[in-house]
């Protein structure tokens, strides 16, 4: 039987951790978007990272999610005592790896959502696509491969800690709470992702959720 009771308390644990840079990337991520249609400087002074984009294609994803999800919440580990696994480095440069892998992903998934959904920028456009990329893309894929990885990687990259304290109902104290999670934080953010042109969206995606991994990271430690 589930325990959501068990499932919302690691949910809003973990929300807790995190809540002021969460109420940030929402802030940040409308504000980019806003600020990319009104203010012309701002759409020429990201034209650079445009072109990279287009240019490097999935080496650029790999980059940016590498330093946005793996060495930026570093930093934040490094300097936050209560976000410190014991692990400390091994574990920064786990978490980027791991992200540039995913990022690669998100590139080519994204591409597939301006070929299928094409590149408008009206109300339901964005929702289709952000409707595929929380209920499809990441409800069957990154989640759960999220939670395993975290998971792991929050036993100090131990296999016989994981197999040891895998909990029976994995699928509800730790895939759950990590879908719910992000289906909070991001399915806002994706409206306003979703709003860029496509060499744009995989690059402000990642700069936009660099906490992200440290959510992960906090349920994956709470997870019993």
């Amino acid at each position: 039987m589930v325990d959501f009771r068990h499932i919302f308390g690691i949910v809003t644990a973990s929300l807790r951790a995190t809540v002021v840079p969460m109420f940030v990337l929402w802030v940040v991520a409308v504000a980019l978007a806003v600020a990319y249609y009104t203010v012309p400087v701002f759409a020429a002074a990201l034209e650079p990272v445009l072109r990279w984009q287009k240019e490097s294609g999935w080496i650029a994803a790999a980059a940016n999610r590498m330093f946005f999800y793996g060495i930026l919440p570093g930093v934040f580990q490094v300097a936050i005592p209560s976000l410190r696994p014991r692990l400390l480095w091994a574990t920064i440069a786990a978490q980027g790896l791991w992200s540039a892998f995913v990022g690669i992903g998100v590139d080519f998934f994204y591409r597939g959502l301006s070929f299928v959904f094409g590149d408008g920028r009206d109300f339901l456009t964005l929702a289709e696509k952000t409707f595929a990329n929380q209920f499809v893309w990441t409800a069957l894929l990154i989640a759960p491969a999220n939670a395993m990885f975290f998971f792991w990687l929050s036993r100090d990259f131990s296999f016989r800690r994981s197999r040891e304290e895998w909990p029976d109902d994995f699928a509800a104290s730790a895939y759950l709470p990590n879908l719910l999670a992000n289906w909070a934080v991001w399915i806002p953010v994706n409206f306003a992702v979703f709003a860029f042109p496509l060499p744009l969206q995989v690059q402000l995606s990642g700069a936009v959720g660099a906490f992200w991994t440290i959510m992960c990271l906090q349920i994956g430690r709470r997870t019993k």
